[in-house]
């Protein structure tokens, strides 16, 4: 049994009791609706209205809605693991980079002069087999053209230590991020640990800063550039020490996350001057808009099923006023971008299901044993 039959097998099961409905059942012609607002329920105890938060999932039968129009568009995707195509979920196989194509496209079509930001959390890394090596390398050309802003670094795309992963990306033009990565016994990021995307639009040019952590773990190690070894900082500390310097040179600020949900409303709640925490750990995703202190956050899922449409709405100094999020549950109902089918369909064909690849070794620096 590989271990893409075990990550599904797993999907199954601990999918069933997290997945909401799916979004987008009907047709997917376009109509104008207005996203799900806050509410006023029942009063509380104190008599003021209990706020019911707002839901993520478009009108019943629509797959895009054109209202409200973004000052910003900002998809985001992140634990991806390789999945070009579909989870392979028995239930409802979702996701694949061609329904992911289509969405993007739709947006683009409804709002144009819009900027657009295309993001990803990171561990976007197949099983290390030749198999899983073009799967990944499908993935990162894919979201080249999809024309994605930033993407950042997670602990699984470094298993194989620092030189795997630059051999992974070599040639990819896209800004690879990790804020709290660092060479082992320093504070000192190995990769940059933030990115700025630009992005035009019908208000003038947008800046959006881009940070990305990773859950602090002290035993994680791997092997690091010149003998070295990579270690994990704390992200609260290493997030404090460049949003000053970021503030500056950003109209918004976006939190990259792979932290468990457990730990995550915590770090948000911790953070001054984010204006959107996106986070993809363990298939946890959002069915309502959650803040975390004044920090949105948006829990994404994983392999590629959803992806989180976030319309940011600014205010006169281009700073966030208000963000209204989609969760995009990638079914059947989507349709497919069709060249982008046709490259996937391609790539199943070349791989062999029954070719057993040995998977790589992992690699772990000792200092002073490496050879000259």
């Amino acid at each position: 049994m590989t271990l893409r039959t075990l990550c599904g097998i797993a999907c199954l099961a601990a999918a069933a009791p997290l997945a909401a409905p799916a979004e987008g059942s009907g047709s997917p012609a376009h109509a104008v609706a207005k996203p799900a607002a806050a509410q006023a329920a029942a009063p509380s105890a104190g008599g003021a209205p209990a706020v019911v938060p707002r839901s993520l999932e478009l009108p019943k039968g629509k797959l895009f809605v054109t209202d409200p129009v973004p000052d910003v568009e900002l998809f985001a995707t992140g634990d991806v693991i390789g999945y070009i195509d579909t989870c392979g979920c028995k239930l409802q196989p979702a996701g694949g980079i061609s329904r992911r194509s289509w969405l993007v496209g739709e947006a683009h079509g409804a709002f144009p002069g819009v900027p657009f930001a295309l993001l990803d959390t990171g561990n976007f890394t197949d099983v290390p087999t030749a198999a899983g090596d073009v799967r990944t390398r499908t993935l990162l050309e894919s979201m080249v053209k999809l024309g994605y802003g930033a993407v950042g670094i997670g602990e699984r795309d470094l298993d194989l230590g620092y030189d795997d992963f630059k051999k992974k990306i070599e040639g990819i033009d896209m800004p690879f991020v990790s804020t709290n990565i660092v060479t082992q016994g320093t504070t000192e990021p190995v990769f940059p640990p933030y990115a700025i995307v630009e992005a035009d639009g019908r208000h003038g040019k947008v800046r959006i800063g881009v940070l990305s952590v990773v859950r602090y773990n002290p035993l994680w190690q791997k092997a690091g550039p010149a003998g070295t070894n990579l270690a994990i900082a704390s992200p609260q500390a290493m997030i404090e020490r460049y949003v000053p310097d970021l503030r500056g040179k950003a109209d918004v600020i976006v939190l990259l996350a792979g932290i468990p949900k457990v730990d995550a409303p915590d770090l948000a709640r911790s953070l001054t001057g984010v204006d959107l925490m996106l986070d993809a750990y363990g298939g946890e995703f959002s069915t309502v808009q959650e803040k975390a202190g004044s920090t949105p956050l948006v829990y994404l899922g994983n392999q590629g099923k959803r992806v989180a449409e976030n319309r940011i709405l600014l205010d006169g100094s281009k700073h966030p006023a208000d963000i209204v999020t989609y969760m995009h549950f990638l079914t059947s109902a989507y349709p497919d971008d069709p060249a982008t089918k046709t490259l996937v369909d391609g790539i199943n064909a070349k791989i062999s299901p029954t070719t057993a690849d040995a998977p790589k070794k992992a690699v772990i620096s000792i200092p002073g044993t490496e050879k000259n």
